[in-house]
């Protein structure tokens, strides 16, 4: 049998799902599904997603802190390798001149030294282009799988 999959998911996921696609007031079972995902260990994130939430200060960053256990704070050879290796191969993965998420390149690298990998969960859509990519551009060059969050709620056969 195959272990259920785990997910690292991007900041834009998380806006997503909580600004626009299943506010918690009229979505609630979803963001229960989340907890449970979250409470089996399969629901991740970069410490840095939940630093760039912390800007917004709003409702879904309470959310967050009362659920910090999922946000990773990666250190170690194995981290520092695979961000060197990402950050090295696409340098215009985060672009400060335009506020390019700093994060993207940790919700990768969450995903890549995970053994297997974690599947990636973002709103972004590929640009096609590895000279201004977008997190899917990367990982589907890195061999990472990467859906967005109703491709989730399809996967784990969520019905409401």
């Amino acid at each position: 049998m195959q272990d259920a999959p785990k997910y690292s998911v991007d900041t834009s996921a998380l806006i997503h799902a909580w600004r626009r696609s299943y506010p918690i007031r009229n979505f609630r079972p979803i963001w229960d599904r989340f907890d449970a995902l979250i409470d089996a260990d399969r629901l991740f994130s970069s410490k840095e997603v939940y630093l760039e939430l912390k800007k917004q200060d709003d409702e879904l960053f309470d959310w967050c802190k009362d659920r910090e256990r999922m946000f990773v704070d990666i250190d170690g050879d194995s981290f520092q390798e695979k961000m060197a290796h990402v950050m090295g191969t696409y340098p215009r993965l985060v672009d400060t001149r335009k506020n390019k998420s700093g994060a993207d390149p940790f919700v990768i690298v969450v995903a890549l030294t995970s053994n297997p990998p974690l599947v990636v969960v973002t709103q972004e859509g590929p640009t096609g282009k590895l000279t201004k990519p977008n997190i899917p551009d990367v990982c589907i060059v890195e061999g990472v799988e990467c859906i967005n969050i109703l491709d989730l709620i399809v996967r784990e056969d969520w019905v409401f």
